[in-house]
């Protein structure tokens, strides 16, 4: 019985040592996934850091290019009403005797 006794005792042994590397190995498995977890949403944040800065400076130039537009149409709409009155400043009396005219009814 002795004999029996020692080879149960090893059995239990092995099982012992079976059920604590089995133990290891998943506690091993789960740390690894919480990294790799942790590590997926750190990249993720930072991807979407970078993706709100390249956001941003396009909109930064989207705004700077629209002032620019801006700018340039209200220029050229300054020198149309600018030409438009120096038309006005000399056309003025033919244009105001031609309207005249044709209301009148000079030009029958």
């Amino acid at each position: 019985m002795n004999g029996t006794n020692e080879l149960l005792r090893a059995i239990l042994k092995i099982d012992e040592e079976e059920r604590a590397r089995t133990q290891a190995t998943e506690e091993y498995r789960q740390k690894a996934q919480a990294d790799q977890a942790t590590q997926a949403k750190r990249l993720e944040e930072e991807a979407m850091e970078e993706m709100r800065r390249d956001v941003e400076q396009f909109g930064q130039a989207e705004r700077q290019r629209a002032e620019q537009e801006l700018a340039a149409q209200q220029k050229r709409k300054q020198e149309v009403l600018a030409q438009l009155d120096k038309q006005l400043a000399q056309n003025k009396d033919a244009w105001v005797g031609a309207i005249l005219t044709r209301v009148l009814g000079g030009g029958q």
